[in-house]
């Protein structure tokens, strides 16, 4: 006697629908995460654009770092506002999901703003390593590397992107996105590469920075000095450096660590947000550092003639003593100078808004006019 035996596979347990104006921990959880992550970073991006323009000349707008910096700055706006929306649409409307291509759009977008952050980084490169001081050879050795490094990350993305589009397909496409994304190479060639491609213009930067230190030189002009000295300056790289390479570098290194201990995939999409967000901050504050720097120098250059003139002298007969000014000549007043030829003369500054009988020239050649300094 026999009988048929039919085995039948383990169903799939699908939890019921949440009672209307209600939804599970489990789905509002990761979709809080993502809103507090992306909106403090979107956030931010307001003041630095604004701080962007600010301490922006016409003629800095025009340059393609102004500009670089200015699309990175609305890919970053534009990935937060659509990672907001779609975590508050999953958390307020669980039961009518968005379709899994808005998800591949968004990682497009970070894909994109990375190694846009990584041009702007070898932008950099360029300026601290110029073609007419260093010469074709070297800056060819300099910035070959990172060249390739960039044509290699938008191929591999170009296929990644190819892969994913398929993989949304049919109605089961955010289940099998969710499999080529834990699954295929992709994911850590990008980090790999963006990881060599930050530590190497990390180290660049930073020798730069050191040889700049062992060679340094001040040279200040007597006529307009400027107010930031050597020392800001290397200051000023220094934050550069840290925003700009160390600070990505990190947090590449981290990414690489949690994709290859199978991290869950909602942690890495997270450390992801915030590399991303984090690199983009970093490369447009290092910017603004930078154009506050020389605005608060071409502000000041005009003062300088009257702030702190530095006795300069020269040997033989006719020396010039430059006199020591504080700037109290109001607006719209004539500075007139006099330049006495005889031994020891100096030259003085007159407001003429303030004095009547300007200079009354003596026998013995001396400078005297009411309100003079």
């Amino acid at each position: 006697m026999s009988s048929n035996t039919t085995t039948t596979s383990p169903a799939v347990i699908v939890p019921p629908s949440p009672p209307p104006g209600t939804n599970y921990i489990a789905i509002i959880q990761p979709s809080l995460n993502s809103i507090m992550i992306g909106h403090t970073f979107t956030v931010i991006l307001i003041p630095l654009i604004f701080a962007l323009f600010y301490f922006s000349t016409p003629l800095s707008r025009r340059r393609p770092i102004f500009i670089l910096n200015v699309i990175a700055i609305m890919l970053a706006f534009t990935a937060g506002v659509m990672i907001d929306s779609l975590a508050i649409h999953s958390m307020l409307s669980p039961l009518d999901s968005w379709p899994p291509s808005v998800n591949i759009a968004i990682g497009i977008i970070g894909a994109f703003q990375s190694i846009l952050v990584d041009l702007i980084l070898l932008l950099r490169l360029a300026l601290i390593y110029p073609y007419t001081i260093v010469g074709p050879k070297r800056f060819a050795l300099i910035t070959t590397l990172p060249v390739l490094l960039k044509i290699a990350r938008l191929v591999n993305m170009f296929m990644f992107i190819k892969v994913l589009a398929d993989a949304a397909r049919g109605p089961s496409g955010s289940e099998n996105i969710a499999v080529v994304w834990a699954t295929t190479p992709y994911l850590k060639i990008e980090w790999s590469a963006q990881l060599v491609d930050n530590a190497y213009a990390s180290i660049a930067f930073l020798w730069a920075i050191r040889l700049r230190r062992n060679y340094r030189s001040s040279v200040e002009s007597e006529i307009s000095p400027r107010r930031t000295t050597f020392g800001q300056r290397m200051r000023t790289l220094f934050y550069i450096s840290v925003s700009n390479f160390v600070f990505p570098s990190l947090l590449s290194l981290a990414q690489l660590v949690v994709v290859y201990k199978n991290v869950y995939v909602l942690t890495v999409n997270e450390i992801v947000l915030v590399n991303t967000m984090v690199a983009v901050i970093g490369v447009v504050f290092a910017t603004v550092w930078a154009g506050s720097v020389n605005y608060q120098d071409e502000k000041t250059e005009p003062d300088g003639m009257f702030e702190k003139a530095q006795a300069a002298s020269f040997g033989g007969p006719g020396t010039w003593k430059v006199a020591t000014v504080q700037p109290s000549l109001t607006m719209g007043s004539t500075a007139i100078t006099e330049r006495m030829r005889t031994t020891g003369g100096e030259i003085r500054l007159v407001d003429t808004n303030q004095t009547s009988d300007i200079f009354t020239k003596s026998s013995a050649g001396d400078l005297r006019g009411q309100g003079a300094f």
